[in-house]
Order: C-alpha cells, then sequence, then structure tokens
C-alpha cells in the first residue's frame, strides 16, 4: 500500500479508537499492529518493537520522571505549599487582586520545585480556591489564574516536559531547563499584567482586602519569610545541583525526594500513610506514561519502516514554505492535536518527524524544545482537552462547570499564544541565559 494512502489509515484509526474511548497508550499500540498486518508479509517488526521499547527503557534520563512525580507526590501531602502560599498571600494580599497576584507567584516557586503540571493546579487550588471564593474574586480571577498558573510547570524547571523531550531529541536537560526560565517569567509577567489591568477595570472582581491585611505592618511581613526557607532549599537542592554541575537532572530528582522528606519531618508531617500514598500515586503515574512511551515508540516504530516519518519530512520541505511558513504549519499541528492529545503522545508521534525538518533549517533544538514546550502550555487550557481545565475542576465545588472554567481561562490562553508568537519569532530569547 502506498505511504500516503497507510498515512490517512493510521490517523482515522487512531482517531476513531480514541473517540471509541480506548486509552491512548492501547490506541498507539493497536494502530502499530494495524500497519503491520497492512504493510508487511511478516510480524517480524512487530517482534522487533519489543527490542526498540526495551532499548526505550534502558535510557537513565527516564528515571527523572518517577523521581519528580514522587517529589510532587510528598509536596501535595506534607504542607510545604501552604507556607508557600501563605507567604505570597502576606506580601501581595494587600493589593487589589493580591491574591490573585500571590498566587501566581507561589506557582512560580511551587513550578521550581515539582516540575508537574496537575500536582500543582491541584495542591494550589486547594490552598489557594477557598481564600479568593470567601474574598468574592470573579471567576476569571479565581480559576483562570490557578488553571493558567499551575501550567508555568511545564516551562518553568525542573519541567518533565523538558526530560523526556531531551530523552527523545537527544538533547542536554540542564540546557532545557535553562532555556525555559525566560519564557515562563515572561509568561507568568504577562499572568500578572493582566490580574492587575482586569483589577482596575473591573474593582468588583476583587474586592479590596479587609484594613488590617492592606496596613499589616512590616515586620510581620518580613517575619513571614522565613516560611520560604523550605520551598528555596528545595528549589535550589534541585536546581542549584544541575547548575552549577553537582548533579545530573536524575540526580537532582533523588535529592528532591530527600529534601522533600527533610522539610515533612521538619514540618512534623511525614507518616507512613503519606509515604504509602505518595508511593502509590507515583507508581500509578509512572505506569500511565510508561505505556504511553511503550504505545508511541511502537506506532513510531512501525510508521517509520514503512517510510512514513521520511515522506511526512519530504512532503513538509517539498511544500517550500521556507523557516517562517514551515514554523507556523508546525505550530498550527501541535495547537490542533494540543485540542484532543495531551503533551506525551503529541511528543512521541510529532518530534521525531518535525526534528529532522527544523535541524535541516540549522536551527537549535534547545530552541525547539522551547518552542513545544510553549504549544503544550497552550494544550493546557485549549478546549475540549485542556487538562488544567479538569485538573481545575476536580477541586471546585459541584456548582462551578467546565463552560465556566473554559472562559475563565481565555484571557490567559490568549496571552500564552502571544508569548509563542513571541518564542517563535525571536529564536535566541530562550537562548540568552545560554550564552
Amino acid at each position: 500500500m502506498s505511504i500516503e494512502y497507510l498515512s490517512l489509515i493510521l490517523v482515522a484509526s487512531l482517531i476513531l479508537m480514541l473517540i471509541m474511548g480506548q486509552p491512548l497508550s492501547w490506541s498507539l499500540g493497536a494502530t502499530a499492529v494495524i500497519i503491520c498486518l497492512i504493510q508487511f508479509d511478516n510480524l517480524g517488526p512487530i517482534r522487533s518493537f519489543v527490542n526498540r521499547v526495551f532499548d526505550m527503557t534502558q535510557s537513565s534520563t527516564l528515571m527523572a520522571v518517577p523521581l519528580f512525580v514522587m517529589m510532587a507526590s510528598i509536596l501535595q501531602r506534607s504542607g510545604v505549599a501552604e507556607n508557600l502560599f501563605k507567604a505570597a498571600y502576606i506580601w501581595a494580599g494587600g493589593l487589589r487582586g493580591g491574591l490573585a497576584i500571590g498566587t501566581i507567584f507561589a506557582n512560580i516557586v511551587m513550578a521550581a520545585m515539582v516540575g508537574v503540571v496537575g500536582a500543582e493546579i491541584v495542591t494550589l487550588g486547594m490552598i489557594a480556591l477557598p481564600h479568593m471564593l470567601k474574598n468574592r474574586y470573579d471567576n476569571v480571577l479565581s480559576l483562570g489564574t490557578l488553571a493558567a498558573g499551575g501550567g508555568l510547570a511545564t516551562l518553568i524547571p525542573p519541567s518533565v516536559v523538558f526530560i523526556v523531550y531531551g530523552m527523545t531529541a537527544s538533547v542536554s536537560v540542564a540546557q532545557l531547563f535553562t532555556a525555559g526560565i525566560l519564557p515562563g517569567l515572561i509568561l507568568a509577567a504577562g499572568y500578572i499584567t493582566f490580574v492587575v489591568i482586569h483589577c482596575r477595570r473591573h474593582p468588583e472582581a476583587a474586592p479590596l482586602p479587609p484594613e488590617e491585611m492592606r496596613n499589616l505592618p512590616w515586620k510581620a511581613r518580613f517575619a513571614v519569610l522565613k516560611s520560604l526557607a523550605l520551598p528555596l532549599l528545595i528549589t535550589f537542592g534541585v536546581l542549584g545541583s544541575i547548575y552549577f554541575g553537582w548533579a545530573t537532572p536524575n540526580e537532582a530528582a533523588g535529592v528532591g525526594v530527600v529534601l522533600v522528606l527533610v522539610a515533612s519531618i521538619i514540618k512534623k508531617t511525614l507518616t507512613l500513610k503519606l509515604l504509602w500514598e505518595s508511593c502509590l500515586e507515583t507508581v500509578k503515574v509512572s505506569c500511565m506514561l510508561s505505556w504511553i512511551f511503550f504505545g508511541a515508540q511502537t506506532v513510531i516504530g512501525a510508521y517509520t519502516l514503512a517510510g512514513g516519518t521520511q515522506f511526512v519530512r519530504d512532503t513538509i520541505i517539498g511544500l517550500d514554505l521556507g523557516v517562517w511558513g514551515t514554523l507556523i504549519l508546525i505550530n498550527i499541528i501541535w495547537i490542533f492535536l494540543g485540542c484532543f492529545l495531551d503533551w506525551m503522545g503529541i511528543l512521541f508521534l510529532t518530534i521525531p518527524i518535525f526534528l529532522p525538518v527544523i535541524l535541516s533549517f540549522e536551527l537549535n533544538p534547545v530552541w525547539f524544545g522551547v518552542l513545544y514546550c510553549m504549544n503544550m502550555q497552550v494544550s493546557y487550557l485549549s478546549p475540549p482537552f485542556a487538562p488544567s481545565s479538569f485538573y481545575m475542576k476536580s477541586i471546585t465545588p459541584p456548582e462551578v462547570t467546565m463552560m465556566q472554567i473554559y472562559k475563565a481561562t481565555l484571557p490567559f490562553l490568549i496571552i500564552t499564544f502571544a508569548v509563542l508568537v513571541l518564542v517563535t519569532v525571536w529564536h535566541q530569547l530562550p537562548l540568552y541565559l545560554l550564552k
């Protein structure tokens, strides 16, 4: 069968199985089997996929993923995030919209500790959302700020997305971490700017806090900074050990787990129940991610053996769109896929195809990794999939609907898209700190 028809069958089979509600990992694996049965005379290619998957499991880079998941799981239960939010609230809470601004600052620090979007949204959401609702914040500031701010863990190191991209593209994870800092901070600054403007235009969206909060003595403000000691220690232990060359990203993930355990002991929240629940969640999430790894590796392997990746690569180059036209096309494809698939499936399906095209234009693969993460930041807020919105729904009162969450995140989605355009046009922006 011609590769053109085989490509259509691949896309149609994958979409059909996802519509039927099949898990992404099984859909990918089944699509690989369908390709082999159609294109090859024997099952030899299918047996070769076992070796392909086994080789992937030998990658030491993957060890960082379950360690960061465990770190996030322990942090979620240890109470460290509560101290972080309290400090941010006291310093920014005296302003109109200060709760939302403080939450974004807390998200930045939280992202620098865990690197897992879901854990960040759920953890800070359970702490900050009741305060926002109590202070009569509107949906845009309460729901939108938490959903969008939690997504900063995609860009701000130690991002799990960067780790998996680095493994797939054979790019330094430490360089990816460094390259994600500026875009992540610019995106956070954009969110804060929007909150300030929204509060000025709609004062009723964020009523002023009580007078005692607005006139809180500076001595009390500085006193609360000691509660930041543990979060900053964890952040320095993870990121500092990487940037100073003391540890690899894998080893830094292990350092992070130890530091979070130490923080739990200091706060006297470490219990056997906490450890058991954290380990159980880590196993569940790691197994889910592993099956997606396996399914993606098989379908990419089958499509590559059939000549599919070369066909797509030649088609993109043959369109003769030039550098900018090709980048626009890749962004459009990622944005479209982000409405229906998670970041893991998109990464394994597209990076092996797009990366050689990017390299043919002599573009930096580290910058391309940041561009990919920016698109995944967009996907976290893009309906109907919008993982950030679903994480928010899991912690909101029953009367809050998904449509309300979608509307609340729309302004932040527009800001994220604007920063995506900036990163696409200004290639040197993410690479500035690497110089």
